[in-house]
């Protein structure tokens, strides 16, 4: 009897030891992992300036700003190739983080979409994110990854990712106001009408407007003509040059009232897109704007776009005519197509 109890004690012990000795072994390789990944080296930053770089820059800007849709793949590959020479360089990671999003974004162009375009999404957010880290003062980058985490989450119907997206695009619009407001604004353009963050993207243009002007334009008869003179003198301050025309964007603003007037068509406020629409026309750039022929038609249509911009469906052949901005050929190129 006794020995069964000393059996039964010694197996009770045995087993309490292997246990706490696993409980530790856990613990011990758990601890290994925290100060691990707690103390891995982060992504310092480095300029690449080498040979490669600098040609994967020339063609990026020259694709971009000829609209050549169809040959994203060229400086995609040299960026690439030029970020993994060199995967320190902010500037490389966001450049490749634009081209797929410009991929996604205009995907109209293409005969047949195929539903790996929606892949760009993933990879537009993790070259933004990238970005981020190797220069989190850049506030576009952090616009941008925000953007594309709401794409995502929208996407995959991930309320997660899309909520995080939101709240870090907040953060964005604090970080750099007269960027962000249109950044973070435009991605939300695409929920319906009835949505309170479409209402609130409404918001955001308004108030893009304001900050830009150092004023609070109208709300019932804007009319931003009487600015017009400020843009020489203001484009050069840095952080009001996302107000205005520039080379990075050679038609920033036909492209932001274009945008902005379909909000409001699809807000079921077609009045007033009419005049907003009619300030892109009053810029002295709007004659040789590439897409000028889309806003004529928008302000002869106004009334009746109020339902097809609202309809929210699968566009149609004539995708410029009846569908707001962010899902035309022209998402991207309305404001960066010389």
């Amino acid at each position: 009897m006794v020995n069964d109890i000393d059996f039964k004690h010694s197996t009770f012990l045995t087993n309490m030891r292997n246990t706490v000795l696993l409980f530790l072994l856990i613990l011990g390789l758990s601890g290994c992992e925290f100060f691990a990944l707690s103390f891995a080296p982060g992504k310092e930053p480095l300029a690449n300036n080498s040979e490669l770089a600098n040609q994967a820059s020339k063609v990026f800007w020259e694709t971009l700003h000829q609209g050549d849709y169809s040959n994203i793949s060229k400086p995609m590959t040299l960026l690439k190739a030029a970020y993994l020479q060199n995967p320190y360089d902010a500037k490389i990671a966001a450049r490749i983080g634009f081209l797929h999003a410009w991929s996604l974004t205009e995907r109209q162009r293409l005969k047949n979409i195929p539903p790996q375009i929606t892949d760009n999404a993933i990879l537009a957010r993790k070259y933004f994110e990238e970005a981020v880290r190797l220069n989190p003062e850049d506030a576009r980058y952090l616009g941008f990854h925000s953007s594309m985490m709401m794409s995502e989450g929208s996407i995959h119907k991930d309320a997660y990712l899309t909520r995080k997206g939101y709240f870090q695009g907040l953060d964005s619009i604090e970080a750099w106001p007269q960027f962000n407001l249109f950044t973070i604004g435009y991605t939300m353009s695409s929920k319906e009408h009835s949505d309170p963050k479409f209402r609130e993207a409404v918001d955001m243009q308004w108030e893009n407007i304001d900050k830009c002007i150092d004023d609070t334009i109208d709300r019932n008869n804007p009319d931003f003509s009487n600015y017009f003179e400020m843009e020489s003198s203001e484009k050069r301050e840095s952080y009001k040059r996302a107000c205005w025309n520039s080379w990075i964007a050679p038609y920033n603003l036909q492209g932001f009232f274009l945008n902005f007037g379909d909000m409001l068509v699809k807000e079921g406020k077609p009045e007033i897109a009419r005049k907003i629409y009619q300030t892109a026309m009053d810029h002295p750039d709007f004659e040789t704007w590439p897409y000028k022929e889309y806003l004529i038609r928008r302000i002869e249509n106004a009334d009746r776009n109020v339902e097809k911009f609202r309809a929210n469906k699968n566009p149609s052949a004539d995708v410029n005519d009846n569908t707001i901005m962010i899902k035309t050929t022209f998402g991207c190129m309305g404001c960066h197509q010389n």
